[in-house]
């Protein structure tokens, strides 16, 4: 796992009635630096998480982290709706960040994104298995704890029966609250998740990562059902806002490891970060990702999901080119307040997004490219741009975008299949 530092470590007492979350847990901390381990129950943590304001939400870089989030080593519950709603009302505390132990799945549900933001998306169920993370990306929605489910096991099986209750969904994202891949080896969730879906008929596991650490992937017998995608950005945003995470350039060798692997890679390049200098920051970002990888697809987006006066707090706008800048203070002095996630006005996204798509189909007009969550009104001013439309298109995460699907590359000497 990476190098990990942590001022506090809080082990919540349903660990300690699992011998392999216990075996797990002592693994993981053998791989750290952590300067006191405290054991919790629902009473304790909520009090630490009131007093720390981890339940008032923020985006990462408001929190000014300067070093490793505390951890919070937990097992799910796998308690009832009606459970759950009671523990949820007797420790409000404990709400978010998966703190109760609530099951491992979520759905992202298209018609609410469809109501919140008026862009288009595709539902899917997701898998869970912590929330936090060890990277600490300025425009994130994590907080200062990093909450690790260990009873891994259990959830593998119980992902298994719940995947046969929705046959229609091909491919489960793993994981959107986290950055599993920065836990390993020593967590063991890729081996166990990957090992899991090998031998499921026409079902896919997808690992989302920004992530460089992929050894311990590269001998695992994914039988070609394990994508990886990778989350991109100009190395000025690597290092400048999405903090301590590896550079573009070990993001793109990882991603040849893994090709070279038999897995399926494919990239986000998102959110966009309109840097000074974006043009030439994103052409050579895509320039090199295209000489060097063969991604199945490549979703783009904008950066959003703040109000103006959030960005302004989060974000070190002087890293910004001015005219997006001074739009944000615009915006923050009209008042205008984000509705779900665009924030900046249309005809500024399409500008990124058009030059980063003209882009990539001048270096590889066979590239498959898709928008990730954009309006419909987007979609057709990019439509001369793009070959998918927004009532039929392959995206990083959709629930049939799995191979053989129309709109994806199809795979190039790929092995382990």
């Amino acid at each position: 796992m990476y190098d990990t530092s942590c001022p506090e470590v809080f082990v919540h007492a349903r660990v300690r009635e699992d011998p392999r979350a216990v075996a797990r847990l002592d693994r993981m901390l053998a791989a750290m630096k952590a300067a006191r381990v405290v054991e919790v129950d629902d009473d304790a943590l909520a009090e630490v998480v009131r007093q720390r304001g981890w339940d008032r939400p923020a985006r990462t870089g408001q929190y000014r982290m300067t070093g490793g989030p505390t951890l919070i080593f937990s097992t799910f519950r796998w308690a009832s709706e009606e459970e759950m709603g009671a523990l949820a009302a007797q420790y409000p505390a404990l709400r978010r960040g998966m703190l109760l132990g609530r099951a491992p799945w979520g759905l992202r549900d298209h018609h609410e994104i469809k109501r919140t933001c008026g862009s288009v998306c595709q539902s899917a169920w997701e898998i869970h298995c912590a929330y936090g993370c060890l990277h600490a990306c300025d425009y994130c929605h994590i907080p200062p704890f990093l909450n690790i489910m260990l009873d891994l096991e259990e959830l593998a099986a119980r992902v298994r029966a719940f995947a046969e209750t929705i046959p229609d969904q091909k491919l489960f994202k793993f994981d959107n609250q986290t950055d599993t891949l920065t836990l390993e080896p020593e967590y063991g969730a890729s081996e166990i998740m990957v090992r899991t879906f090998a031998d499921l008929p026409d079902r896919y596991l997808m690992l989302y990562t920004k992530s460089d650490n992929v050894d311990h992937l590269l001998e695992l017998d994914h039988h070609g059902h394990t994508l990886i995608s990778w989350s991109m950005n100009p190395q000025t945003v690597a290092e400048r806002i999405e903090k301590n995470t590896p550079s573009t350039g070990r993001r793109i060798r990882a991603i040849e490891r893994c090709q070279r692997a038999g897995y399926r890679p494919r990239v986000r390049i998102s959110p966009m970060c309109p840097v000074k200098n974006w043009r030439e920051a994103y052409a050579a970002l895509v320039d090199e990702l295209l000489a060097r990888t063969t991604p199945d697809v490549i979703s783009v987006d904008v950066i959003g999901w703040m109000h103006p006066e959030q960005m302004m707090d989060a974000l070190d706008l002087s890293l910004f080119d001015d005219t997006w800048a001074d739009t944000v203070r615009r915006l923050a002095r009209e008042g205008f307040r984000t509705v779900g996630k665009h924030l900046f006005p249309h005809d500024m996204r399409a500008q990124l997004l058009r030059f980063v798509i003209e882009r990539i189909r001048g270096a590889d007009p066979g590239q498959p490219v898709s928008l990730c969550n954009e309006t419909p009104e987007m979609w057709r001013e990019l439509a001369d741009v793009l070959d998918m439309t927004p009532d039929r298109y392959a995206c990083c995460c959709g629930p049939d975008s799995v191979p053989g699907h129309p709109f994806l590359r199809p795979p190039q000497g790929l092995s382990n299949e």
